[in-house]
């Protein structure tokens, strides 16, 4: 019996939150505060990497404001700390909110608690540098995903993409990279006969060219495959990891990319 009241009470905070972020969306403030309130990990969607991973919940979005409960963590060995910075960014409107929360070791990592965002529908929310995606988005801010097909399988491969006013194109042999605009590292695991296969990689390590020497990017990570057993849709599928490696300075740089049980690429890029 006492469970059962333990998983109601649970349960009602999180109603109260929707009801207290729906009253918030509706006069478009925006709130930040930390909440000590348990949810179950499996509501949680994440985006980020091994090292660094951001989870989030959407409680609700309109064309006024939305409202989620975030969180994060790293994965730091050892026994330092660090703090979580949370920003609310208005592109448009040239405006940003920061908000900074301590992070708490807990053994191997440094995780920021639950917290509630409400603001208007046009912002932003990134962790650190981590955007929390949007489930709707324009067509000029989709990275294309390659197509599968039963007679492509296999052909692990990566391009660099870069960001344009109508979308993204690739930066083939021969050409270079504008300074000013996004580029974006896609590997392409190739094509298998059902789901289940992923890409999972570390942050970028960037080392900037300086006079007489060319600057370089190092890519690793682990390429999983579905264990025996495992429940995969029955398609085909081509898994696809796009990395954003920012704007970059003039020069030269050497891409290493290593992802273990896929293989090692090595590319140039040049940006002007």
């Amino acid at each position: 019996m006492k469970g059962v009241i333990f998983i109601y009470k649970k349960i009602s905070l999180f109603l109260v939150f929707v009801l207290l972020t729906s009253l918030f969306s509706q006069s478009m403030q925006i709130l930040v505060r930390s909440i000590d309130v348990s949810i179950p990990d499996s509501l949680f969607k994440s985006t980020g990497s091994k090292t660094f991973n951001v989870q989030y919940i959407k409680l609700f979005s309109d064309s006024e404001g939305k409202g989620y409960i975030v969180k994060a963590w790293y994965f730091q060995p050892g026994t330092s700390t660090m703090n979580f910075k949370l920003r609310l960014v208005d592109e448009k409107g040239n405006r940003e909110y920061s908000y900074e929360f301590q992070g708490i070791r807990d053994k191997s990592y440094i995780r920021m608690k639950n917290i509630l965002v409400v603001c208007p529908a046009n912002f932003k929310i990134y962790i650190n540098n981590e955007l929390i995606p949007e489930e709707k988005k324009s067509t000029s801010d989709i990275i294309p995903e390659p197509t599968a097909s039963a007679s492509e399988v296999g052909g692990a491969m990566v391009k660099v993409l870069q960001r344009t006013i109508s979308g993204f194109a690739e930066i083939s042999s021969g050409m270079s990279a504008s300074k000013d605009e996004e580029v974006i590292v896609q590997i392409i695991a190739g094509t298998f006969p059902t789901g289940g296969y992923r890409i999972e990689v570390d942050e970028p390590d960037i080392v900037y060219p300086v006079t007489g020497r060319r600057g370089k990017i190092t890519i690793t990570g682990v390429f999983y495959r579905p264990g025996k057993g495992d429940m995969v849709t029955q398609a085909f599928t081509t898994p696809t990891k796009n990395i954003s490696i920012g704007r970059l300075p003039r020069g030269d740089y050497d891409l290493h990319i290593k992802i273990k049980d896929l293989g090692e690429f090595y590319l140039t890029l040049s940006v002007n």
